[in-house]
């Protein structure tokens, strides 16, 4: 966990016990599956956007433990600023469709929420809908039995398709489909489209069964340690080398990564090289460093990189070191 800003300094110089942000979990501080507290109820919110009904759900259920999920880096910041003094809500930034097996355990969730998820009525985009049997079936493994999956959306034809195809899931029950229900806690713009005469819809689903074992779509982060932090090579890096991977890309499979530009780390000790991985649609930015070690280099992430180590990122790593040494050693 990281919090992004110390305790404010008043007027006086006193420290104030309310940080200006709050606590945002950053992949390098993480073990997964998080581990969570078994006192207390544990609920998700998928793509909560700016934040507001996260912040003000969090405020009023102080008794329980939220996760925020957001591919928005503005977004996720914007909800920080909100969330200050805040101790049982924690947001971090990845796309949920993808990293929810990764993040919690089977059986790990009270309640999974999304406000006005993206339609997407594309028949290419359709693997990114909820309806997708790939979401389906990790919502099925994360919730408890009898937990709860709660959709709320302002598109009808979206909220039917919803209704049919989760409903029709092995382990998802449909509860309650319903038109403009009274929530207590609310967003700006449901709040608009209810002034506009708009119909929201409601649908909840609890998880009643099981399922055989899916064909696993997560890439075992949590086996992560199998994976050496740093990788060493046979003769170090010149910034020229580097330089000249601008531009160049590597795949395998689904896994996909660009290479950029290259820096001087600030203390001139290390070469950083900016990097751009997706693996699935889910992209990362981050830097590799590469440092000289015993008459050879060092290649790992750089300390700022906020990243998981995803197949891209895994394959970048290698792929630097590969043109350092013929055959790469783990540290």
């Amino acid at each position: 966990m990281d919090v992004l800003s110390p305790a404010l300094e008043n007027a006086a110089g006193d420290t104030q016990s309310r940080p200006r942000y709050g606590v945002i979990l950053l992949p390098q501080n993480l073990t997964l599956p998080i581990p969570l507290e078994e006192t207390r109820p544990t609920e998700l919110e998928i793509g909560f956007g700016n934040g507001e009904y996260t912040v003000k759900y969090a405020r009023a259920h102080p008794e329980t433990m939220i996760f925020g999920v957001e591919v928005s880096p503005a977004c996720v910041l914007r909800c920080a600023r909100r969330a200050a003094g805040l101790d049982n809500l924690k947001i971090l930034r990845a796309d949920a469709r993808l990293m929810m097996r990764e993040l919690f355990g089977e059986g790990a969730l009270d309640r999974v929420t999304m406000n006005f998820p993206c339609p997407w009525p594309k028949r290419r985009h359709a693997h990114r809908r909820v309806t997708a049997r790939d979401f389906a079936d990790s919502l099925a493994v994360v919730l408890k039995r009898g937990g709860v999956f709660e959709l709320v959306t302002d598109d009808e034809p979206y909220a039917l398709e919803a209704k049919e195809r989760l409903g029709a899931h092995p382990a998802l029950t449909l509860n309650r489909f319903e038109i403009n229900p009274v929530r207590p806690v609310t967003t700006k713009y449901e709040r608009k489209w209810l002034a506009e005469g708009k119909n929201i819809c409601r649908l909840t689903f609890i998880r009643t069964g099981d399922i055989p074992a899916p064909a696993r779509r997560a890439w075992g982060l949590s086996q992560e340690e199998s994976f050496p932090m740093h990788i060493r090579t046979e003769r170090p890096a010149t910034l020229g080398l580097l330089e000249s991977l601008n531009g160049v890309s590597g795949q395998d499979g689904e896994a996909r990564w660009a290479f950029g530009r290259c820096y001087v780390s600030p203390g001139e000790d290390a070469l950083l090289l900016e990097v751009f991985s997706v693996d699935d649609e889910f992209e990362q930015r981050y830097y590799i460093r590469v440092s000289g070690r015993g008459g050879g280099g060092l290649v790992q992430m750089d300390r700022t990189a906020n990243a998981f180590l995803t197949p891209s990122v895994r394959g970048a790593l290698r792929d630097v070191a590969s043109r350092l040494s013929p055959q790469e050693a783990q540290a």
